[in-house]
């Protein structure tokens, strides 16, 4: 057993604890070649492409709040009063610092991240892997039987609830769509994040989120992340594309999504495309249930002991991590966010 100390880490980042967001629950596990999504295994033992990746992408981060200061410094400059001027620049500095402390939090995890997936560098898309062979999605339900966390069979629709007060309904539709990505069909599937507000009779839904995400399955059930274009909304506005990816494209690459089969403590990428997308999933338990502190069972579609649980994790974004739960043969059933040590139930009551 090789154990991984996170003392050093988690004393440098005191302000910050990560808690066991980035995959901290860790501590004590073996990591072997079999963590590896099949077809994008390491080029040497060595984690050195992995860790110099890591500083790259710190100094790029340092060069974003440079200029990201400048211009809105510039902006404060041409405000109409000494007083808003002021104010603006002071708010700019600190936006600065905290925009500073996050690239210091995520150079971090990424050197987390290198040592738990023993990487050298990410080199093969699975897309590309001749070892591989990906089906026809409009075959998973017929001829090919469906991974039974993930299913790619069309038609299939879900309404959840998530968001602290569950104030937020999720709409994710399986497509009958297939968008070819390097060459492989991926299932398109739509995933909505909404409000819903209220005035008399009348409800109205006011968008936080839309995700189309692109999804193959390989012979053997495993379902792989070719892509997706993220929608992300702020007032109903459409605010940016924080997310977006496809494999292949600005050298982003695929990743295993989720194994039919997953072992126990395994670890793996579920994409990579630097800055945008770069979950990690770790499979924390094959069978068990929310525990009494998390909230327990969702009453709709309880684990009752059997349900897979996922630790999901991004060095995009350091402080969080979310235990996911999928029951064979449903799906996700439910998720537990966690930040800076605290946890937040998201529950989501399938139907």
């Amino acid at each position: 057993m090789e154990k991984i100390e996170y003392s050093d880490f988690l004393n440098r980042r005191k302000a910050r604890a990560i808690g066991v967001c980035l995959i901290g629950i860790s501590l004590g596990l073996a990591i072997t070649g079999t963590s590896w999504a099949r077809g994008a295994k390491p080029a040497a033992n060595t984690p050195q492409a992995c860790q110099t990746t890591a500083r790259l992408m710190s100094q790029s981060c340092a060069g974003n709040v440079v200029d990201d200061d400048r211009l809105a410094v510039a902006n404060c400059l041409n405000l109409a009063t000494d007083d808003a001027r002021r104010q603006c620049q002071m708010d700019a500095r600190i936006a600065r610092e905290e925009a500073a402390g996050l690239c210091d939090d995520q150079l971090d995890a990424r050197k987390v991240a290198c040592d738990l997936l023993k990487e050298s560098r990410y080199e093969n898309d699975p897309l590309t892997n001749p070892g591989l062979s990906f089906i026809d999605p409009n075959t998973v339900g017929g001829a090919n039987t469906p991974n039974p966390f993930f299913s790619l069979k069309a038609g299939q629709t879900r309404v959840l609830r998530s968001g602290e007060n569950f104030q937020e309904t999720v709409v994710i539709l399986v497509t009958d769509k297939v968008r070819k990505v390097l060459g492989q069909p991926c299932r398109v599937v739509i995933d909505a994040t909404v409000t819903a507000n209220t005035t008399g009779n009348t409800v109205s839904y006011t968008p936080v989120e839309i995700d189309n995400g692109w999804f193959a399955q390989e012979q053997s059930g495993d379902i792989y992340s070719c892509g997706e274009l993220a929608l992300v909304f702020e007032n109903g506005s459409l605010r940016n594309l924080d997310g977006s990816f496809e494999a292949g494209v600005e050298l982003a690459k695929s990743g295993l999504l989720i194994s039919t089969t997953p072992t126990a403590h395994q670890v793996h990428r579920q994409q990579f495309a630097l800055d945008e997308a770069e979950d990690i999933v770790q499979y924390d338990a094959l069978a068990t249930s929310a525990a009494v502190a998390e909230g327990g069972d969702n009453p709709k579609f309880p684990c009752s002991g059997q349900c897979l649980r996922t630790l999901e994790s991004t060095p995009l974004d350091p402080n969080v991590g979310e235990f996911k739960y999928y029951r064979a043969g449903v799906g996700f059933v439910l998720s537990v966010e966690h930040e800076d040590r605290g946890a937040d139930r998201d529950a989501r009551g399938a139907s």
